[in-house]
């Protein structure tokens, strides 16, 4: 049984994965350098925002295969 891609596992970490690039990217366009002084609560949110939706999709996939296999 083939599954799509969105059903799959490799989706979650992926955008996980992505969320983690853009918010170094963020940084990087920004000019803001960690070592130089610590993030700042706009910056939690921002990478909360740009992460948080892989781990959302894993959760929902970790529930589909669960009730799958009931």
């Amino acid at each position: 049984m083939t599954q799509g891609f969105r059903k799959s596992m490799l989706f979650p970490i992926t955008l996980m994965f992505a969320g983690v690039a853009a918010f170094f990217l963020f940084l990087f366009v920004t000019g803001h350098d960690p070592d130089e002084k610590p993030l700042t609560m706009i910056h939690w949110i921002i990478g909360g925002a740009l992460i948080g939706p892989g781990f959302g999709y894993l959760i929902q996939w970790r529930r589909d295969r669960d009730r799958s296999k009931l």
